[in-house]
């Protein structure tokens, strides 16, 4: 049971780790793309880029515990 968990916690941490890459990824390349002269122009952005950075460090500490509890 407990490995089952494993399994199923670092399936869904390589999802989300895949789908807050790519939404990082679109932020940066939002962020880059507009030259941001205000700050108000590029608060969007940055706002999604940390927390799709939250988003990645959840998505690690996830496949850690996955892996913790597959080796158990």
């Amino acid at each position: 049971m407990v490995r089952a968990l494993g399994y199923i916690l670092f399936t869904l941490a390589v999802l989300m780790g895949t789908v807050a890459g790519f939404v990082f990824f679109a932020a940066i390349t939002d962020w880059r793309d507009r030259g941001c002269p205000g700050a108000e122009q590029c608060s969007d952005a940055v706002s999604v880029m940390v927390l799709t950075g939250c988003a990645l460090v959840g998505a690690a500490v996830m496949a850690f515990a996955g892996m913790v509890f597959v080796r158990r």
